[in-house]
């Protein structure tokens, strides 16, 4: 994984494989080692600045690189503090700043944690590094963290940036790791919050149309500074349509869409529609038979086991068959829905967001992409995200202000059906236990869960229906997959031994489960195994 490897005390061996898309930088001073493994791209934006006072590393990409390079030396303690300057950075990055006069190092990973640092302390000093696998071995730390197994298998994601190793730890979204005198203390330098402001909708509409094009064109500069290609994923889904919709209206150079999906899933039909409407190329990868899902270790290893490896598992097997030596940022419509709708209630808003977006599921696809380039998604920009989080729920719910903003600004883009509903006019769904459950479909989620509290049924079993990835369908039907998935269970399952509630567990879910909860199960022995 491309980042940094810091040691700060007894200095440590990184496994570090330079290749020619890459490049390795290092800084020493007063004990702390610094060492940047960075992909040769956006390269004038992984700044490496120093004076007589500070040194400041960064890797990712910046949306204001050149404000942040004439105000970096300003910093001193008459006027801002450095948290309160990376606050206003805008991009994807993470950030090292060294004090060469107080000995003190500060690790900042942005406002939404979109890059790796993992952190711990020993007994020898206070090592992080961007890959997980590599601190584990380095420092000889391989205990497994049975309460991250637990999250795993339940799919279910907490904000303690706990990781799959005990003793080690990920920055997470907005936090700050601030290292002195042999004691290292996470804080929070940067936090969202909800709280309703803005009432009129015409305004808030207009605002967000606003932001939300600002976000895209920052993408859409940062390739074109570079030269590189805009080459953007494009699903059935709402989010990605309306990224690429706007993309579309922002530059004269082409623009290739790719899609991946079961072949003949409205997935793989309508992206098609889009992109010859749109005048983007198109490209389309069937995923038919799953095979792709038996690169249970590559997938893992690029997902630092922080997730379930079959979220990422599709993105995964496309970053194996298309080109990104040329590709630049990829715009993506990750976390959309959780953004302009939403499914919970006002206090428990952010907490989803920090959870599920910023440390769960939206961690998946981005980790996999940063092996060849970078990616970004317009609904997280800071300034999308600080005004449309402070729009009442009441506006957001069920789709009503995305859809508005939609059939204001784009209603080119509401002519095709989104989930099956006209854009504009949403069935009816009831909040219940934090989830939109349309009314239609409440009789048959209240007899699952009566059944599930007899302990009639499991909780694994559920109906797949049409899908995007019919996991379930395919396992039955490719007698391969079957066999690759099952394979590596049972060669692997002697690895959850001294875990005997989870080993029980895991046994269910591998004879009555869904290939989803088999993939959790399998993403746990890959964490371990590459883990000893």
């Amino acid at each position: 994984m491309y980042g940094f490897r810091i040691s700060i005390g007894e200095q440590v061996q990184w496994d570090i494989r330079e290749n020619k898309y890459s490049f390795v930088r290092h800084w020493t001073t007063s004990g702390i080692h610094l060492t940047q493994w960075s992909l040769r791209k956006f390269e004038k934006d992984k700044l490496w600045l120093e004076d007589d006072e500070h040194f400041v590393a960064v890797e990712g990409i910046l949306f204001n690189r050149d404000e942040i390079v004439s105000g970096w030396q300003e910093t001193d303690e008459h006027s801002e503090t450095f948290a309160t300057k990376i606050a206003q950075w805008r991009g994807s990055f993470a950030c090292v700043v060294a004090n060469k006069q107080t000995h003190e190092i500060q690790l900042y990973n942005d406002q939404i944690g979109s890059h790796m640092l993992f952190w711990c302390q020993t007994e020898k000093g206070i090592y992080v590094c961007s890959d997980l696998f590599e601190l584990s071995h380095a420092i000889g730390l391989h205990e497994i963290n049975t309460a991250f197994m637990h999250r795993i298998l339940k799919s279910v994601y907490g904000n303690n940036e706990q990781t799959m190793v005990k003793g080690i730890y990920r920055i997470g979204a907005g936090q700050v790791l601030t290292i002195k005198d042999g004691k290292a203390e996470v804080s929070n330098y940067y936090r969202f919050d909800n709280k309703p402001l803005h009432t009129n909708e015409d305004e808030a509409l207009a605002r967000t149309n606003e932001l939300f094009r600002q976000a895209v064109k920052r993408i859409i500069d940062k390739n074109e500074e570079y030269g590189l290609r805009h080459f953007y994923p494009l699903s059935g889904g709402l989010d990605s349509r309306m990224v690429q919709t706007i993309a579309r209206q922002l530059t004269t150079q082409p623009i290739t869409n790719f899609t991946y999906s079961q072949t003949n899933h409205y997935d793989h039909l309508l992206p098609e529609k889009i992109a010859n409407y749109l005048g983007n190329e198109w490209c389309f990868l069937p995923l038919d038979g799953g095979i792709y899902l038996a690169k249970v270790d590559e997938i893992t290893h690029a997902t630092q086991g922080l997730v379930n490896y079959n979220g990422p598992s599709e993105i995964y097997y496309c970053s194996t068959q298309f080109g990104w030596t040329d590709a630049g940022v990829v715009a993506t419509g990750v976390n959309g829905d959780n953004i302009f709708s939403v499914e919970t209630d006002s206090k428990h808003e952010i907490e989803r967001l920090y959870s599920l977006s910023f440390a769960g599921n939206g961690l998946g696809s981005p980790l996999v992409l940063q092996q060849y380039t970078e990616t970004y998604s317009p609904f997280c920009d800071v300034d999308v995200l600080n005004y449309v989080l402070h729009i009442p729920l009441r506006k957001r719910w069920n789709y009503h202000f995305y859809d508005q903003w939609i059939l204001r600004y784009y209603p080119e883009a509401a002519q095709w059906d989104h989930k099956g509903e006209q854009i504009g006019h949403r069935r009816i769904v009831l909040p219940i236990m934090g989830r939109n459950i349309p009314l239609k479909d409440l009789a048959k989620r209240m007899t699952f869960f009566i059944l599930k509290r007899l302990h009639i049924y499991n909780g694994y079993q559920m109906e797949e229906g049409i899908s995007m990835t019919p996991y379930d369908t395919w396992v039955r039907t490719n007698p391969e997959l079957h066999k690759a998935i099952d394979s590596y269970y049972q060669a692997g399952k002697h690895l959850l031994a001294p875990y005997p509630e989870i080993q029980k567990e895991a046994e269910t879910i591998m004879r009555e489960g869904r290939v989803y909860d088999q993939c959790a199960v399998l993403t746990i022995l890959s964490t371990i195994r590459q883990c000893q």
